[in-house]
């Protein structure tokens, strides 16, 4: 028992030393994130000022995949000082068909495939700025903007306004919703909010998101983001404005879920505008590859010529370059977080087939083990354990041989 204990205290000396000078489990993928936002001169198509062909502008455009081939897109236009929200379809990514007219006195919208069919597209509604959200069935029913369900959510953390919706996950009975909030009527902040059975609406605000982009120097408004999964890892794209008033002023920022921190971007164009707000990310599948489809809304008052409007662009993700593998070499694709975890740890494995995973604490008694093999994302709920240090033991394979990795974390 003595030697057991010894060894297991040597374990966790190495568990403990490896975590000191580890880095995030997603640094390596948001790395290639950066590569793939960042570089709009490099993307796979690029687009700049996108219109429709009716040669209107499509702007704030959400991009996704038409089940039935090419691509769908909802944005906003002014017609005679107003707002209408429409759909529009493509064959090539670029050259735009405006399909049908949505909604009128409304912007800002978004769209998703839901998990059991059909569509929800969101948008900001006027009069009365706040958010609505439609269900509709079928592709032939949003074409002809007919939907079987709409919720006009009433405001509950402003009294000015909420809008600029983005969807986490959508069904035809549950949408979760990011959106801004007009915190004291005097700067946009971020909030997410349920939408159970097109009846129930909860909200709250996200502070944590606002404290990552502060932490920046952002003075201005918190708005637009996009939520999406890049190589097993949660991110979002966020719009933040350094001076209140400015549009001059707005950048993108990257947002880890793992670590609860935003990185900004340093976003370069053909020209070299500056101001970039708006931004969507949509993981796709473009011309039989993988790919990530972005979108940005460029003011005039940091567009240079002919880049000013809507920003629409891809990358196929094969198409990377490989110097980002070799800034964040390969190990053994394991990763577990976020580190320290309150209630849910992630384990990640991508590529390795993970056989067992135990759990200990510092005094060698295994508190969880489990013996399911699974490849991909398994969460574990580690709530009712006491605060403190834990030694976390992954047992994989890799061409038949077996191997551990040890992970030291901290529940809090």
């Amino acid at each position: 028992m003595k030697k057991q204990g010894l060894a297991l205290s040597i374990a966790l000396i190495v568990c403990f030393q490896i975590n000191l000078i580890a880095q995030a489990p997603s640094d390596k993928s948001r790395a290639k994130l950066r590569s793939i936002i960042e570089n709009v001169t490099q993307a796979s198509v690029r687009r700049y000022d996108t219109k429709d062909n009716l040669s209107q502008s499509m702007d704030c455009a959400k991009i996704i995949n038409n089940p039935n081939g090419g691509y769908l897109a909802v944005y906003h236009h002014y017609v005679s000082g107003v707002p209408k929200v429409f759909i529009a379809g493509s064959t090539n990514f670029t050259t735009w068909t405006m399909v049908k007219e949505l909604a009128s006195q409304a912007s800002q919208p978004t769209i998703a495939v839901a998990s059991d069919g059909g569509f929800v597209v969101a948008w900001e509604q006027e009069p009365s700025n706040h958010l609505k959200i439609c269900y509709y069935t079928n592709l032939a029913n949003l074409s002809n903007a007919v939907p079987s369900k709409t919720y006009d959510v009433t405001r509950k953390l402003s009294t000015c306004a909420e809008g600029t919706p983005s969807i986490y996950s959508a069904s035809s009975t549950l949408v979760d919703v990011g959106f801004h909030y007009f915190k004291n009527c005097d700067v946009d902040r971020q909030a997410r909010g349920t939408l159970t059975n097109f009846n129930t609406w909860t909200c709250q605000a996200q502070d944590n998101v606002d404290n990552a982009l502060l932490y920046w120097g952002v003075k201005g408004n918190i708005g637009d983001r996009d939520a999406f999964e890049f190589e097993g890892y949660d991110f979002g794209l966020f719009e933040g404005q350094f001076i209140k008033g400015d549009f001059g002023s707005w950048r993108s920022f990257i947002y880890d879920y793992q670590t609860g921190n935003a990185e900004q971007l340093n976003i370069v164009t053909d020209k070299g505008s500056t101001a970039f707000a708006n931004p969507t990310v949509t993981s796709m599948t473009i011309d039989g590859k993988k790919a990530l489809a972005v979108t940005m809304f460029m003011p005039s008052e940091g567009a240079k010529n002919g880049e000013a409007g809507e920003l629409i662009f891809y990358k196929t993700i094969e198409d990377l370059n490989t110097s980002i593998n070799q800034q964040y070499p390969e190990n053994e694709d394991i990763s577990v977080f976020p580190n320290p975890v309150h209630s849910q740890l992630t384990i990640r494995s991508m590529q390795l087939l993970i056989k067992q995973v135990k759990i200990f604490d510092m005094q060698g008694r295994a508190v969880y083990s489990t013996n399911e093999s699974f490849t991909g994302r398994k969460t574990i709920d580690v709530s009712g354990l006491h605060s403190g240090l834990y030694s976390v033991q992954i047992f994989s394979s890799r061409q038949k041989d077996n191997y551990q990795k040890c992970f030291l974390i901290q529940v809090q």
